[in-house]
């Protein structure tokens, strides 16, 4: 497999050059006649022209160990994916990479973390002479301005580096700078080096089928249990994306900004010269949409209103690093009986209860994130159930977000309308989804749906209706 069997577009100065290599001239012979009657022959003295040896680029001549992983940090990106990469020398020559691996996908080593334990795993290795050198390739600022800080946000995506250390050398670095045109990618090439020999990087080919990564080291989530007995792990990916799709639709979400309008929410929230009244941007019938200021973050989540109150007693919690750990998922049993886990809209505020005191009451609720008609009662093994038939599955598709599949009466609805212009539309459900013949509520909750997330037209009360929703909590005043 080709490098360029990757690319999307080639950038001209990429292409072949070939210089023909000239021949020197000799000089002829001359022949010397003597005003005698003896004639000698003499052979003239050639003088020859130096030949100069090519300049060897040593810089070069080291990185060029690297090409496979270079041209494999090339293939990624064209995929999509931005992941630190690295390879070392070994005594003898051989080169073999190394990569951190997600085990869970609620949790990864952000780019400067991963980039900071890989240099002092391999500075270690080459210290204790385990190692010749070794390399980590990653996506930074780089532009030819030496600025090789790691690139994490949208835009600042220049180029990729290389940080090197041979042994008996200082470390060094260098990059590989390109730029965005058109959905495509067209990279510079090195400035230090030269026509051919960025060539050469470039036209690298990688072999299909072998392993260029031989060493791999699993990333787990960090996880700890408190004095309460509480299991805390921490997540570090997760956003409210889905959830925010499930409020505006999943098709208008992605054509239309909303995400200009949750920001001049916000705003607006942080201001103390409010000039419009704030209640007409976050408070709709059967939704709100909450705002959470603090100095180190501010954060507006949709709450679907409700007065359902359930027993509760907290298991675990799942901390979201990446919103500062002022968002979280919280799971437990409830009514001593059926486990649930929510997505809990005031953590912010009530952290320290949901850490110190495990037995709650909480108020839970959710948003739909697909509805439609329920049909066949039997089960994937033929099992066939009852026409009051209810139930709820932790999602495969979404883990860790409070997320279910699942089988539902609808017990009521009614129309709903959201944003001051009311141009978001849907419906506040009332969904059984479990059915206990001593109690009506057992675990009947209220949801919101959009109706651009419905595949159904019409609701009809005591219908059965299935799909997936994400669960939402927050503890009961």
């Amino acid at each position: 497999m080709g490098i360029f069997d990757f690319f999307k577009k080639k950038n001209n100065s990429q292409e072949n050059v070939s210089t023909p290599v000239q021949e020197m001239e000799m000089p002829e012979e001359k022949i010397v006649e003597e005003t005698v009657e003896e004639v000698t022959e003499t052979i003239p003295e050639i003088t020859l022209q130096p030949v100069t040896e090519p300049k060897v680029n040593e810089e070069y001549e080291k990185i060029r160990v690297y090409n496979d992983y270079i041209v494999y940090s090339i293939a990624l990106q064209l995929r999509g994916e931005y992941t630190p990469l690295s390879a070392f020398e070994k005594e003898n020559g051989e080169v073999e990479g190394f990569a951190y691996m997600v085990t869970e996908d609620a949790y990864a080593l952000s780019p400067q973390q991963a980039i900071t334990q890989m240099e002092e795993k391999f500075e270690s290795e080459l210290q204790e002479g385990k190692i010749k050198s070794y390399m980590i390739l990653y996506h930074s600022q780089f532009d030819n301005n030496g600025n090789h800080t790691p690139a994490i946000q949208e835009g600042e995506f220049k180029g990729i580096s290389l940080a090197y250390h041979f042994a008996g050398a200082d470390k060094a670095k260098t990059g590989l700078p390109y730029i965005f045109e058109n959905q495509n990618v067209t990279y510079k090439g090195f400035a230090e080096f030269s026509h051919e020999e960025n060539n050469e990087i470039m036209n690298h080919q990688l072999v299909e089928g072998r392993n260029y990564f031989q060493h791999t080291e699993g990333v787990a989530a960090p996880e700890t249990t408190n004095e309460a007995g509480i299991i805390i792990r921490k997540s570090n990916v997760h956003n409210l994306m889905n959830t925010w799709s499930g409020i505006f639709g999943h098709q208008n979400f992605q054509t239309k900004d909303y995400g200009q309008y949750l920001n001049a929410v916000l705003m607006q929230s942080e201001s103390s010269n409010q000039s419009v009244d704030i209640k007409s941007k976050t408070e709709f019938e059967g939704v709100r949409f909450k705002t959470i200021l603090t100095e180190e973050l501010s954060i507006i989540v949709p709450e679907v209103k409700t007065d359902y109150t359930l027993d509760f007693e907290t298991r675990s919690i799942r901390e979201w690093e990446n919103a500062l750990n002022l968002q979280a998922i919280v799971a437990g049993p409830a009514r001593d009986t059926f486990g649930v886990w929510f997505f809990a809209t005031d953590y912010a505020e009530n952290r320290n209860r949901y850490m110190t005191q495990p037995h709650l009451k909480v108020n839970v609720s959710g948003i739909v994130l697909i509805l439609d008609v329920h049909t066949n009662t039997d089960l994937p093994d033929g099992t066939k159930m009852s026409e009051d038939f209810t139930t709820y599955v932790p999602s495969q598709d979404l883990p860790n977000y409070a997320c279910f599949d699942f089988i539902a009466q609808l017990v009521d609805f009614k129309e709903t309308a959201l944003l001051d212009d009311g141009s978001v539309k849907g419906y506040i459900l009332k969904l059984k989804l479990i059915t206990n013949e001593e109690n009506e509520d057992f675990f009947t909750i209220d949801a919101f749906v959009n109706k651009e997330n419905m595949r159904l037209e019409t609701l009809t009360k005591g219908m059965k209706v299935t799909g997936a929703l994400q669960l939402q909590g927050k503890i009961a005043e």
